[in-house]
C-alpha cells in the first residue's frame, strides 16, 4: 500500500509539474545555455531497440518542467557556497575567472598549462611538423602568397594567477612553446607565437583585460597582439600596442558561463575595440586570409577596415591541396588556439 501510495504521489507531483510549467512557461526563460542540442523527441521515437531507454531517459532529462531553473540554481549554490562548477569542462578560477578544463578535442588543455612532460611532442614528431610546414609555405609561396602559423595561447597562462592552487605549474616552458621554438629553428616558415607579449602586457595593465573572464576566447583587445603579430611576422608594420585608443562597445556572456550554468551570477565581460584603428594603420591593397577556429573571428573586423580584401574560413575545412593551388590571397594566416595543435598537424601531414 505505501509503495503504491509513493507511485501515485509521484506520478501526481510529476504532472503537476508539467501543468504548472505549461501556465507559467511564457514567464519563465527557456534559453538552452549549454552548447550541446538537447534529445529530441524524433531521435527518441528513430532509436534502434537497444539504444531506446538510454535515448527516452536523456529526454525526459532535457524537457522536464523547470529543467533550466533547477539547473541554473544547482550551478549557482554549489558555485557560491562551494566554489564548484558542475561541468567536466569548466574549471573555477579565482575572482570570478572560469579556464577551459576539457573536450572531446582539446588536447588535455590543463595539462599543457602545467607543462607536464607526457604532453609534449616528440622530436620525430616536431620533424614532420617542421617538414610539412616548410613543404605548405614554398608551395604558396610559388603562387606569390605569405604563410604564417600563428599560435594563440590560451588563457591559462596568460593569466595564471587567477587559475586554481590545486594545479601548479610543473615546468615553466609547455608543448606550445616547444613547438614554436622548434618550428622556429628547423623552418623556413613565418611562426607567430605571442604568449610572451601577451603574459606580458597583462602583467604590466591588469585593468585593461585580453581575455573574457568567463570565456575561452580573448578580447578584441587581446587578438590585437595576436593580429599584429602574425602581420608583423609576414613583413606588414603595425603600430605599438600602446598607441592603440582602445574604449569599452559593449559587453557579452561568457561560454564557460553559459555552459556551467553561471550565466546570473558571473557578470558580463566587456569587449572593447580600437576606436583609432583606422588612422594607425594604412591602407594596403593586398587581401589577407585566414584560416582558422573561433578565435581568429576577432581578426576580422581589423582586416575588413586595413585590408582591400580579407576572408576567413576553418582549417578543417580549408586546409587542402586546393588551396595551395588557388589560395585567393597574397597573405595566409594559419591561426590555431593551443587546443586545437593536434587537429592541425594532422592535416599539414597531407603536405
Amino acid at each position: 500500500m505505501c509503495k503504491k501510495l509513493l507511485t501515485a504521489l509521484f506520478c501526481g507531483v510529476l504532472g503537476l509539474s508539467f501543468l504548472i510549467f505549461n501556465i507559467f512557461s511564457r514567464q519563465l526563460s527557456g534559453d538552452n545555455h549549454e552548447n550541446r542540442l538537447l534529445t529530441g523527441l524524433p531521435q527518441v521515437l528513430q532509436s534502434p531497440l537497444s539504444q531506446l531507454p538510454e535515448n527516452l531517459n536523456n529526454f525526459i532529462a532535457d524537457n522536464s518542467p523547470f529543467r533550466y531553473q533547477l539547473v541554473e540554481l544547482n550551478a549557482n549554490v554549489n558555485y557560491l557556497l562551494f566554489g564548484q562548477v558542475n561541468n567536466d569542462q569548466v574549471l573555477a578560477g579565482k575572482d570570478g575567472w572560469l579556464f577551459y578544463k576539457d573536450g572531446p578535442d582539446a588536447a588535455r588543455p590543463v595539462a599543457n598549462y602545467q607543462g607536464l612532460p607526457d604532453t609534449f611532442y616528440s622530436e620525430a614528431e616536431l620533424a614532420a611538423a617542421a617538414a610539412s610546414l616548410d613543404r605548405l609555405s614554398a608551395a604558396l609561396a610559388q603562387q606569390g602568397c605569405t604563410l604564417v602559423l600563428d599560435l594563440t595561447p590560451s588563457k591559462d597562462r596568460v593569466y595564471q594567477e587567477y587559475m586554481p592552487d590545486g594545479y601548479p605549474i610543473v615546468q615553466a616552458e609547455n608543448r606550445t612553446d616547444r613547438l614554436a621554438t622548434y618550428l622556429q629553428q628547423h623552418t623556413s616558415a613565418r611562426v607567430s607565437w605571442q604568449y610572451p607579449a601577451l603574459r606580458a602586457r597583462a602583467l604590466a595593465d591588469p585593468d585593461q583585460p585580453l581575455y573574457f573572464r568567463t570565456d575561452t576566447h580573448w578580447n578584441s583587445a587581446g587578438a590585437l597582439i595576436g593580429l599584429d603579430g602574425a602581420l608583423t611576422a609576414a613583413g606588414v608594420q603595425c603600430p605599438d600596442f600602446s598607441d592603440y585608443r582602445l574604449v569599452q562597445n559593449g559587453t557579452q556572456t561568457g561560454d564557460l558561463a553559459n555552459v556551467a550554468a553561471l550565466y546570473t551570477v558571473l557578470p558580463a565581460d566587456p569587449e572593447y575595440t580600437a576606436e583609432n584603428y583606422a588612422e594607425l594603420c594604412p591602407q594596403d591593397a593586398r587581401t589577407v586570409g585566414v584560416l582558422g577556429d573561433s578565435f581568429s573571428e576577432y581578426y576580422m573586423d581589423y582586416l575588413a577596415v586595413r585590408f582591400a580584401g580579407s576572408w576567413r574560413d576553418t582549417y578543417e575545412n580549408a586546409l587542402t591541396q586546393a588551396l595551395v593551388q588557388d589560395p585567393g590571397c597574397d597573405i595566409l594566416i594559419l591561426q590555431v588556439a593551443e587546443r586545437k595543435l593536434d587537429t592541425v598537424l594532422a592535416l599539414l601531414e597531407q603536405f
